[in-house]
Protein backbone atom coordinates (compact mmCIF):
# COMPACT_ATOMS: atom_id res chain seq x y z
CA UNK A 1 0.00 0.00 0.00
CA UNK A 2 1.12 3.54 -1.10
CA UNK A 3 1.72 6.24 1.61
CA UNK A 4 -0.92 8.93 2.14
CA UNK A 5 0.99 12.21 0.34
CA UNK A 6 -0.56 14.39 3.00
CA UNK A 7 -0.40 11.70 6.39
CA UNK A 8 3.39 11.86 5.51
CA UNK A 9 3.38 15.73 6.41
CA UNK A 10 0.87 15.31 9.16
CA UNK A 11 2.89 12.26 10.81
CA UNK A 12 6.00 13.91 10.62
CA UNK A 13 5.05 17.46 11.89
CA UNK A 14 6.06 18.99 8.90
CA UNK A 15 2.62 20.39 8.86
CA UNK A 16 -0.08 20.68 11.79
CA UNK A 17 -3.76 19.05 11.14
CA UNK A 18 -5.71 22.57 12.44
CA UNK A 19 -5.70 25.89 13.81
CA UNK A 20 -3.57 27.36 10.98
CA UNK A 21 -4.37 30.22 9.17
CA UNK A 22 -6.24 30.12 5.31
CA UNK A 23 -5.04 32.95 3.89
CA UNK A 24 -5.57 32.36 0.34
CA UNK A 25 -7.03 29.08 -1.83
CA UNK A 26 -8.23 28.36 -4.97
CA UNK A 27 -7.32 26.68 -8.06
CA UNK A 28 -3.64 27.49 -9.29
CA UNK A 29 -3.62 29.17 -13.46
CA UNK A 30 -3.48 25.87 -14.74
CA UNK A 31 -6.36 24.53 -13.42
CA UNK A 32 -5.21 21.23 -12.18
CA UNK A 33 -3.87 21.91 -8.62
CA UNK A 34 -5.66 23.35 -5.84
CA UNK A 35 -3.32 26.00 -3.55
CA UNK A 36 -3.67 27.11 -0.20
CA UNK A 37 -1.88 29.32 1.45
CA UNK A 38 -0.80 28.61 4.97
CA UNK A 39 0.38 30.45 8.26
CA UNK A 40 1.18 27.53 10.73
CA UNK A 41 2.47 28.20 14.18
CA UNK A 42 1.93 24.62 15.37
CA UNK A 43 4.09 22.48 13.21
CA UNK A 44 7.56 21.91 13.73
CA UNK A 45 8.81 24.98 11.86
CA UNK A 46 6.52 28.05 11.85
CA UNK A 47 6.18 29.90 9.00
CA UNK A 48 4.05 31.10 5.81
CA UNK A 49 3.69 27.80 3.44
CA UNK A 50 2.03 26.88 0.37
CA UNK A 51 0.05 23.26 0.17
CA UNK A 52 -0.58 22.62 -3.09
CA UNK A 53 -2.61 19.74 -4.19
CA UNK A 54 -1.97 18.61 -7.84
CA UNK A 55 -3.64 16.50 -10.40
CA UNK A 56 -6.99 17.41 -8.98
CA UNK A 57 -10.01 15.54 -10.63
CA UNK A 58 -12.86 16.11 -7.99
CA UNK A 59 -13.47 18.95 -5.51
CA UNK A 60 -16.44 19.60 -3.16
CA UNK A 61 -17.03 22.70 -1.76
CA UNK A 62 -19.90 23.87 0.97
CA UNK A 63 -20.14 26.66 2.98
CA UNK A 64 -20.20 26.92 6.97
CA UNK A 65 -21.42 29.83 7.38
CA UNK A 66 -24.91 29.53 8.41
CA UNK A 67 -27.94 30.42 6.80
CA UNK A 68 -28.87 33.64 9.14
CA UNK A 69 -25.47 35.07 8.31
CA UNK A 70 -25.84 34.68 5.11
CA UNK A 71 -28.75 36.91 4.85
CA UNK A 72 -27.67 39.45 7.44
CA UNK A 73 -24.33 39.98 5.18
CA UNK A 74 -25.87 39.46 1.79
CA UNK A 75 -25.13 42.78 0.30
CA UNK A 76 -21.97 43.69 -1.22
CA UNK A 77 -21.05 46.22 1.71
CA UNK A 78 -20.18 42.97 3.29
CA UNK A 79 -17.88 41.80 1.08
CA UNK A 80 -14.85 44.07 1.51
CA UNK A 81 -13.71 46.43 4.57
CA UNK A 82 -13.80 49.63 2.34
CA UNK A 83 -17.18 49.08 1.39
CA UNK A 84 -18.25 48.17 4.94
CA UNK A 85 -16.96 51.33 6.06
CA UNK A 86 -18.50 53.20 3.19
CA UNK A 87 -22.00 51.74 4.15
CA UNK A 88 -21.15 53.27 7.71
CA UNK A 89 -20.91 50.04 8.95
CA UNK A 90 -23.82 48.66 9.05
CA UNK A 91 -24.95 45.54 11.27
CA UNK A 92 -24.56 41.80 9.21
CA UNK A 93 -22.19 39.24 8.78
CA UNK A 94 -19.08 40.03 7.59
CA UNK A 95 -16.93 38.53 5.22
CA UNK A 96 -14.14 40.93 4.15
CA UNK A 97 -12.18 38.92 7.07
CA UNK A 98 -8.92 38.35 4.92
CA UNK A 99 -8.42 34.41 6.49
CA UNK A 100 -9.87 31.51 7.67
CA UNK A 101 -9.27 29.25 10.72
CA UNK A 102 -8.23 25.79 9.66
CA UNK A 103 -10.35 23.67 12.63
CA UNK A 104 -11.49 20.83 12.37
CA UNK A 105 -8.14 21.27 9.99
CA UNK A 106 -7.19 18.87 7.70
CA UNK A 107 -8.15 15.13 7.27
CA UNK A 108 -6.78 12.38 5.18
CA UNK A 109 -9.51 10.16 4.21
CA UNK A 110 -8.06 6.64 3.52
CA UNK A 111 -11.05 4.66 2.32
CA UNK A 112 -12.12 7.09 -0.15
CA UNK A 113 -14.62 5.17 -3.15
CA UNK A 114 -13.70 8.76 -4.76
CA UNK A 115 -9.90 8.01 -4.89
CA UNK A 116 -10.57 4.42 -5.69
CA UNK A 117 -12.41 5.08 -8.73
CA UNK A 118 -10.20 7.62 -10.01
CA UNK A 119 -6.92 5.45 -9.27
CA UNK A 120 -9.01 2.83 -11.44
CA UNK A 121 -9.96 4.91 -14.47
CA UNK A 122 -5.96 7.31 -14.50
CA UNK A 123 -4.22 4.35 -13.44
CA UNK A 124 -2.17 5.99 -11.23
CA UNK A 125 -2.63 6.32 -7.18
CA UNK A 126 -5.31 9.35 -6.12
CA UNK A 127 -6.11 10.50 -2.59
CA UNK A 128 -8.67 12.06 -0.73
CA UNK A 129 -8.46 14.69 1.80
CA UNK A 130 -10.50 17.12 3.24
CA UNK A 131 -10.01 20.62 4.69
CA UNK A 132 -12.54 22.61 7.03
CA UNK A 133 -12.42 25.80 8.34
CA UNK A 134 -14.80 28.14 10.28
CA UNK A 135 -16.14 29.50 6.82
CA UNK A 136 -16.16 26.62 4.49
CA UNK A 137 -15.36 22.49 3.72
CA UNK A 138 -13.38 21.39 0.81
CA UNK A 139 -12.84 17.91 -0.05
CA UNK A 140 -10.80 16.82 -2.84
CA UNK A 141 -9.43 13.78 -5.15
CA UNK A 142 -5.80 14.37 -5.93
CA UNK A 143 -2.56 12.65 -6.87
CA UNK A 144 0.21 14.45 -5.22
CA UNK A 145 0.93 17.13 -2.58
CA UNK A 146 3.70 19.91 -2.47
CA UNK A 147 4.28 21.39 0.76
CA UNK A 148 6.60 25.12 0.16
CA UNK A 149 7.67 27.12 2.76
CA UNK A 150 7.00 30.79 1.43
CA UNK A 151 8.76 32.94 4.51
CA UNK A 152 9.25 32.47 8.75
CA UNK A 153 5.82 35.17 8.67
CA UNK A 154 3.26 34.46 11.62
CA UNK A 155 2.05 37.45 12.89
CA UNK A 156 -1.69 36.71 12.06
CA UNK A 157 -1.51 33.38 13.84
CA UNK A 158 0.27 34.72 16.61
CA UNK A 159 -2.52 37.06 17.42
CA UNK A 160 -5.16 33.91 17.92
CA UNK A 161 -2.86 30.62 19.02
CA UNK A 162 -1.20 30.19 21.89
CA UNK A 163 1.24 27.66 21.30
CA UNK A 164 2.17 25.27 24.17
CA UNK A 165 5.41 24.16 24.93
Amino acid sequence: MIDHPLANLLKKGTLASFDFAITEHGFTANGRDYRFLIQDTMCIEPGTYELTFTHVVHLMYETRIDETSWRSGWGDEFATTAAYKAAGEPDGYRFDIDWFLAYPGIETIVASPQAAEWSRRLQRPMYSASVETDRFWISMVFSGVHHRKTSDETGLMNQVVIRRP
